[in-house]
């Protein structure tokens, strides 16, 4: 069964989770810019009421100012009826749209439902008051545009803009203009003949022009206010072909006669003049009377962008957040956009939850969306008193496009600064933890440097001991317990030759006192204990003799000479000695037939076999032989030594060929054994570059213990 795989998190990646709790400062500054963001809203709607409540106040106890003008119609409009606003300046009349106030917005009038082609003509119109003329532009939008023939009078065969109105004395009138080509033009009279419209003598009063666009023409006139009475209205014809005349019309109203036209309805001026003196360049501010009916408005909703300018001469960071992050941050935040439709622009009748409730003498102020959802209004509806009667209500909107661009630029710095920061320390954090990291591998590494395979310490520690940190002090620890332990083992390898040659004289004297005591006459208990002792001197000899030997072959290794020679005329060589010296075990010994080259001592690697020899006569079974085998793979020689009987325990596989670990009994046989042959045959297979190793056969019959010595 396969261990479980465990994953390994290093200081560099627990330091770079450490350094995501810094994802807690945009949760922070995001809570900030919401709570900041509801502030705003809060104070946009408190200006929207405030501003309603001072046109309101401003209002209040006027009663006059609610009555109609002289002359034309009162506020009480229906559908078709024109409101007349006053212009700050006047126009140029040059049929484009330079010079007309944005508070003025084009009403757009289109052809009656299921008018074919369903691309007829449109009709865009704006129209103002400034002294004593009425300004009144024509945005007429034709695909193919048809002008009357030189000789053609009447106009059904030709594109053509007409206007119907009342003169202050009620008489009617009705114009139109039909140019033989763009440029100036000329309002002609109508009048009919033969049951048709043709063009009768012109109008120098009324100044015209007639310019071509992109989308088809506009129109624009200058009509004498002395000629206007109660209505006026406006229309546009449009002749696809011109055998076939008029294919489709848009009017603001009928033009054909008096009844069914639309009024012309003119403000209160003082009205006007309040109105205009408390609006604001962001908000639309309009009056209503007590039917709901528009009676004056100024501003327009879709100027908020401009509210906010972007800088003239950005910077290179600038500049590159624009070209990086702004993009970005387009995609995740909602944008505003002046791109809405603003379904209440210009409309003659209001019907709100707010004003229906100021009507009712409550201030109210909501928030709704436009009808495609790209914009919020927030809208506030006032009282207008007279005495204890509401005669109307001040309704001011706003978008809320101010507000989202002030938050979404708040955003973007936010998350720009943290970027940077979660940029800047996660840096910093992987460079420590780099640093730190290195520094933890440099001294692992000379740790496993200072102590050789053989368990010896052969080094100290090298980092700098002037370092006063807590890794510092580590390696400071680590080279005052190396230091130790390098004391520690020289005395244990010193143990030995010390032992040696201080037990040997005493050994010496108690075998020359045993040998002098053999030749006296001692009685025969005495000769008993006599013998004792002999053998006790034998075994503490033995030991002596091999402990010895240990030391010297490590003492020989480092200066034994190197020759080349064949593996397997050693090993034959000796397998025959084993068959004399062994007379009670049987050999089976395997040898390719080319030779087997290496480099080394070959006197080392018959002791090194004879040991392993040694060691599996003596754990061999009575019945069975022991196998010996040479062989090659790739880049080794592989030297194998197999016996059948006890097995290996798992838990000695890799201490027996240390020093003084021994598998046997200690009582048994006469010889002593101390654990130093295993021991050698390790230092001899390691002097020579190879290892060894001890296993339990597969058939689990005995133990096999294989040697691996690189080729030349």
């Amino acid at each position: 069964m396969k261990p479980a795989l465990r994953l390994r998190f290093g200081i560099r990646a627990k330091l770079l989770l450490v350094a995501l709790t810094l994802l807690a400062v945009p949760w922070v500054g995001l809570s900030f810019v919401q709570e900041m963001e509801r502030f705003l809203r809060q104070g946009l709607e408190q200006s929207v009421a405030a501003t309603a409540q001072a046109v309101a106040t401003a209002l209040h106890d006027r009663p006059q100012l609610f009555e109609p003008q002289p002359g034309h119609a009162s506020p009480w409009n229906e559908p078709g009826d024109l409101y007349l606003f006053a212009l700050l300046a006047p126009i140029d009349v040059d049929a484009t749209a330079n010079g007309w106030p944005a508070s003025i917005v084009a009403h757009t009038y289109t052809p009656p439902l299921g008018t074919e082609p369903a691309s007829a003509a449109a009709l865009k119109l704006r129209i103002g008051q400034y002294g004593t003329y009425v300004y009144a532009l024509l945005e007429v939008t034709d695909a193919q545009v048809n002008y009357r023939g030189p000789q053609q009078a009447f106009i059904a065969q030709a594109d053509h803009i007409e206007f119907a109105l009342t003169t202050p004395e009620g008489e009617f009138k009705r114009f139109a203009v039909s140019p033989l080509r763009p440029g100036s033009g000329v309002a002609y009279k109508l009048q009919y003949q033969d049951g048709q419209l043709m063009l009768a003598q012109p109008e120098p009063r009324i100044s015209a022009v007639w310019r071509e666009t992109a989308r088809g023409y506009n129109v624009e006139l200058a009509i004498p206010l002395s000629l206007l009475g109660e209505k006026l209205a406006f229309g546009v014809a449009d002749v696809a072909q011109p055998e076939s005349g008029v294919s489709t019309w848009a009017a603001t109203s009928p033009l054909d006669q008096r009844e069914g036209m639309g009024r012309l309805i003119v403000p209160s001026p003082e009205i006007q003049q309040v109105v205009q003196g408390l609006g604001r360049a962001t908000s639309r501010i309009r009056v209503v009377d007590k039917s709901q009916r528009v009676i004056a408005e100024v501003g327009s909703l879709k100027r908020a962008r401009q509210a906010l300018a972007p800088s003239a001469r950005p910077t290179l960071i600038e500049r590159i957040e624009a070209h990086t992050l702004r993009p970005l941050y387009a995609r995740i935040l909602k944008q505003p956009t002046d791109d809405f439709t603003d379904d209440s622009a210009r409309t003659t009748r209001i019907e709100t939850q707010e004003l229906e409730s100021a009507l009712h003498g409550v201030p109210q102020t909501t928030r709704r969306a436009t009808m495609d959802k790209h914009a919020v209004i927030v809208s506030s509806a006032y009282p207008i008193w007279v005495k204890d009667q509401v005669i109307g209500a001040a309704v001011v909107e706003e978008t809320t496009n101010a507000m989202l661009t002030i938050r979404n630029q708040a955003l973007e710095k936010l998350f720009t600064s943290v970027l940077a920061v979660f940029f800047i320390v996660t840096l910093v954090l992987l460079l420590f933890a780099s640093r730190l990291s290195y520094r933890i591998r440099k001294l692992r590494d000379e740790a496993e440097a200072a102590i050789d395979a053989k368990g010896r310490i052969v080094g100290g520690l090298k980092q700098s001991a002037r370092v006063n940190d807590e890794l510092g002090d580590l390696s400071r620890g680590f080279s005052s317990v190396l230091e130790r332990l390098g004391q520690y083992n020289h005395y244990l390898e010193n143990m030995a030759s010390r032992l040696s040659h201080e037990l040997r004289t005493p050994i010496a004297v108690v075998r020359s006192s045993l040998d002098n005591l053999a030749q006296q006459a001692v009685p025969n208990e005495a000769k008993v204990y006599m013998a004792r002792a002999q053998e006790g001197v034998q075994r503490l000899t033995t030991i002596l003799t091999r402990m010895t030997e240990a030391r010297q072959l490590e003492q020989v290794l480092q200066s034994a000479e190197r020759e080349r020679f064949d593996l397997t005329q050693v090993v034959a060589g000796c397998v025959d000695g084993y068959r004399s010296a062994y007379p009670g075990a049987t050999f089976n010994l395997r040898i390719p037939s080319e030779p087997i080259v290496l480099h080394g001592v070959p006197d080392l690697i018959a002791q090194m076999l004879d040991k392993l020899v040694s060691n599996a006569v003596d754990f061999h079974r009575a019945d069975s032989s022991i196998d010996i085998a040479v062989a090659r793979d790739a880049q080794h020689a592989v030297l194998t030594v197999s016996n059948e009987g006890p097995p290996l325990p798992a838990e000695m596989a890799e201490q027996l060929f240390q020093s003084m670990v021994s598998m046997r009994p200690h009582n048994t046989g006469s010889e002593p054994h101390l654990g130093f042959g295993l021991y050698i045959v390790r230092l001899i297979a390691e002097y020579h570059g190879g290892e060894v190793r001890a296993e339990n056969r597969k058939d689990g019959a005995g133990v096999i213990v294989t040697v691996s010595l690189p080729l030349i």
